[in-house]
């Protein structure tokens, strides 16, 4: 079995990133199932304060998942990546939620975008291939 976070944390090494934000659910963001592996490897995994997590949350649940994509939210999602560049130095922002990839779907600000499904897909075809 392929680890998704597994998988997210090889493709952070391969990019030599540092440090890294985080959004998804609340549960993501709060847990710290990303946060230990990461760390294993010398990269460290943070997430916005309290306010912009519920703001990821709420709007991942109201309107994302329900397919309601709209650039008020996206805006207001890229805000919060802008604050924690400013913030927090992070050099890349790890999507860890599938749905988040339907709104936030390239790269911004200088910094990559880790789509977990696309890198989790990609492992788990390379691995199909070697086997």
């Amino acid at each position: 079995m392929l680890s998704i976070v597994d998988e997210t944390c090889r493709r952070a090494e391969t990019l030599e990133l540092k440090k890294l934000g985080l959004m998804g659910t609340g549960f993501t963001m709060e847990s710290d199932f990303f946060q230990k592996p990461f760390y294993e490897k010398g990269i460290t995994v943070v997430s916005p304060d309290e306010e912009d997590q519920k703001y990821i949350h709420d709007k991942l649940m109201s309107e994302i998942e329900l397919g309601i994509i709209k650039d008020s939210t996206r805006e207001g999602l890229l805000s919060i990546v802008k604050k924690m560049i400013k913030q927090e130095s992070i050099d890349s922002v790890i999507l860890g939620c599938t749905e988040l990839p339907l709104i936030l779907d390239r790269d911004e600000f200088g910094i990559p975008f880790l789509n977990t499904t696309a890198i989790h897909v990609d492992s788990i075809v390379e691995y199909c291939i070697k086997k």
